[in-house]
């Protein structure tokens, strides 16, 4: 698990300079992510996390589910 969230994170940081996200991954949580996201790319970055989240590192057959939450603070987003 922490090699994959890892390899997530690599991936998340190309793809936000690549698209020129304003918004930033800030805080691993064990095997969460946190980002400070700017209001008007909050729906832009939605599928790019869960993309990169879900297709880190292939478990076979194992399907890898990720799910994204929105708030002011870390609290609302769960």
């Amino acid at each position: 698990a922490a090699d994959m969230i890892k390899l997530a994170m690599i991936k998340l940081q190309s793809e936000f300079k690549k698209q020129n996200f304003k918004s930033k991954m800030i805080l691993q949580v064990h095997d969460e992510l946190v980002f400070d996201a700017h209001k008007d790319e909050v729906e832009l970055i939605k599928p790019v996390v869960i993309e990169c989240m879900q297709n880190a590192m292939s478990l076979g057959e194992v399907p890898v589910i990720a799910e994204v939450g929105t708030g002011l603070n870390w609290l609302e987003a769960h």
